[in-house]
């Protein structure tokens, strides 16, 4: 009995130190080292990321694209693209082969525009108010972080995040940057 409540404690411990760790981050996120950020290479590092995963299928789409810069932190960046496309993994039920699907166009310009596109439950609209709020989740194991703190860095960047959805179908995330573009 003291083995199972000392294993119990523990847990409950390390939960707690880990949500104090995602207050302090969102607190406090480190200062952005802004450098001229290639997408298209660190879009094939994201797909490098989760290559081995066998919970879901990722695809990358680039088109004809091979360079387009924006400027921002390399990793702060990396952090906003890791978690929707974990995000997308967790939302696909059970049963269902997961599909993520990871878009970069350059609709403008002078823009550069990131989708990230699953085949998960989608998002009720009750909470699609709530959704880029700290401390708002609808997993039992989430902090409620994640998509507020991208939400921040992306706002940070001069851009735009947003999504659609559609319930028991998916849902799709856009990003849409200023890209960087030298002046002649």
């Amino acid at each position: 009995m003291v083995d199972r409540i000392s294993a119990t404690l523990i847990e409950q411990i390390d939960s707690l130190s880990a949500i104090a760790n995602e207050f302090s981050d969102f607190a406090k996120m480190p200062r952005a080292r802004a450098a001229r950020i290639n997408l298209v290479s660190q879009l094939k590092s994201l797909l490098q990321l989760f290559e081995t995963s066998d919970k879901a299928r990722i695809t990358l789409d680039l088109g004809e694209l091979s360079r387009v810069e924006v400027i921002a932190d390399k990793e702060q960046l990396m952090r906003v693209f890791i978690n929707l496309v974990k995000n997308g993994i967790q939302s696909v039920p059970e049963g269902r082969d997961g599909v993520i699907r990871i878009k970069l166009e350059t609709p403008e310009k002078d823009k550069a525009l990131i989708t990230v596109s699953d085949n998960g439950k989608g998002i009720k609209e009750e909470i699609s108010d709530k959704l880029f709020q700290p401390n708002f989740t609808t997993k039992s194991g989430g902090m409620g972080m994640g998509l507020s703190i991208s939400y921040n860095i992306v706002r940070s960047l001069g851009g735009e995040i947003w999504y659609d959805t559609i319930l028991n179908e998916g849902t799709t995330f856009y990003i849409e940057l200023p890209q960087s573009v030298e002046k002649r």
